[in-house]
């Protein structure tokens, strides 16, 4: 019985190279690496305004996300979806929150959102947009804050 070697003796002048039996393993091995990586690719980007004056509260889910509306709320603008809303200098009232409401109706299909807040929001500012968000028949409506933390 003839054994395979994973290297082929240097005998007659050839030079050493990876035998073709070695190969199939090696195909394999490949082919768990890409499947792996595909399975654990994601296409959607985690929700970040475009200034850098955001901090979010750390947090920890143990269930994967739903698909829906991603508000942010910072002390200088709102955010829907990654696009600036409004900003705060401009927002006038104390009721609903009319730019915020429009773009709220015209995601109607989606009836679930997000409301991720900057720690330093005020809480006065936090209910307007979550009261706008019920105004406008969103159903489900999460509010992501500190881990252990009450909110």
């Amino acid at each position: 019985m003839k054994r395979r070697r994973l290297l082929r003796p240097s005998d007659a002048g050839a030079s050493p190279g990876l035998d073709v039996g070695a190969l199939a393993p090696m195909v394999d091995m490949m082919t768990l690496l890409l499947v792996f990586l595909l399975r654990t690719y994601s296409t959607e980007l985690a929700p970040a305004p475009p200034s850098g004056t955001f901090a979010l509260a750390a947090t920890s889910s143990e269930d994967a996300r739903a698909g829906g509306i991603e508000i942010l709320v910072s002390n200088e603008a709102i955010y829907v979806d990654g696009l600036r809303i409004a900003a705060w200098e401009f927002v006038e009232g104390e009721g609903v929150i009319d730019p915020l409401y429009e773009r709220l109706l015209q995601a109607r299909p989606k009836r679930r959102a997000e409301v991720h807040a900057d720690a330093s929001v005020p809480w006065r500012r936090l209910s307007r947009v979550l009261g706008t968000a019920q105004a406008a028949g969103v159903e489900q409506l999460a509010v992501v804050g500190a881990y252990g933390g009450a909110m």
